[in-house]
């Protein structure tokens, strides 16, 4: 009985310990992705410099989206305030959820099914963005961006990223021309990004979010095209900055706190390796002494049955002699008898 429970507990440790490292390696297999990715994204695209404006490439057109028009949060609406009031004669347009699904099943039908099936709402707010920048142009604005100054200059460029920390590009602030190529890339390419990641936060990013804009601008051809907003301009991870052009209320710096942890793994990544590595090797010589002890247990099973069956085999045959003998004796005394008989 004992045997058998040292058996099942060893089995069960087995199992338990191959549970632990496949969940580990669906848990640590997106961010080693991440760190990869991030790691290509420290390509040296060009940096953006103010200057007086001489040719305007971007449309003077300011887009935001929300679910609806009802439900902006107050801070939110008056960040939204300080763009629009530094930029009168821009054409402002707010796009909501239904009029962002419109524009997608006008212009990129094929896309309505990746729209439609993703599980989360920010998601389709990143698709939002890049179609209507794909269609008409101009400056994207997530709604918690406050505008410190007018963003005239900057419209003398093609596209227009902000680098954020501790690497990679983001994507709250996009400034592009219509039609611009990477764009077309980005939005060609959803339907192969659209995947479960386990947790919210990578699916989101790399379906949809900065590590999809980060993971297609390393690979797109022509970076000369787009162009980086440097941190001192972005304001996000500045403070007091004279140079900033944008505040920002960090709705989203949950990016910043899981973006630490993807460059951790990645500085960290050839011991995390070395430990699965170590974790792998131990588990197969877990299985390897519990398939040699489980092959001790059966011989020493079938030894001690033919002992048994040896035992069994010597006592029946003392058996049998002493049966033997007992006949021998019987006999004998009977003829004895008989001999005294004839005698009388």
């Amino acid at each position: 009985m004992s045997n058998f429970l040292n058996q099942r507990s060893r089995a069960t440790l087995v199992s338990s310990f191959f549970l632990f490292l496949i969940l580990l390696g669906c848990i640590l297999w997106p961010w080693f992705c991440a760190a990869l990715i991030w790691q290509k994204s420290t390509i040296n695209y060009p940096i953006i410099s103010l200057s007086n404006h001489t040719r305007m490439k971007i449309p003077a057109i300011i887009h935001q989206t929300w679910r609806d028009e009802n439900t902006i949060p107050s801070n939110w609406q008056q960040a939204s305030n300080t763009c629009r009031s530094l930029h009168p004669n821009y054409e402002y347009r707010f796009w909501t959820d239904a009029a962002g699904r419109r524009l997608i099943e006008k212009e990129f039908p094929c896309l309505l099914s990746t729209y439609d099936s993703y599980p989360y709402d920010i998601q389709r707010a990143d698709v939002i963005r890049l179609i209507v920048l794909y269609v008409f142009g101009g400056i994207y604005l997530d709604l918690d961006v406050i505008c410190l100054k007018p963003l005239d200059q900057l419209r003398e460029y093609e596209f227009i990223l902000p680098k954020t920390m501790p690497a990679g590009l983001s994507n709250d602030v996009i400034i592009a021309q219509p039609k611009h190529p990477f764009l077309l890339q980005l939005l060609n390419n959803l339907p192969k990004a659209n995947r479960n990641y386990l947790t919210k936060y990578a699916t989101v990013m790399f379906s949809t979010g900065p590590m999809y804009i980060t993971h297609e601008a390393s690979n797109y051809v022509n970076h000369s095209s787009i162009d980086v907003l440097s941190q001192d301009l972005y304001g996000k991870y500045t403070h007091n900055s004279t140079r900033s052009l944008f505040k920002h209320l960090k709705a989203s710096s949950w990016h910043g706190n899981d973006a630490a942890l993807v460059k951790w793994i990645y500085r960290r990544r050839i011991i995390l390796l070395l430990l699965l590595a170590v974790s792998v090797a131990s588990a197969l010589a877990l299985i390897y002494l519990e398939v040699i002890s489980g092959s001790s247990a059966e011989a020493n099973k079938e030894k001690a049955k033919d002992s048994s069956n040896t035992a069994g085999e010597r006592v029946g045959a003392g058996i049998d002699y002493v049966k033997d003998k007992c006949e021998e004796a019987g006999h004998a005394a009977s003829k004895e008898v008989n001999k005294q008989k004839a005698i009388h």
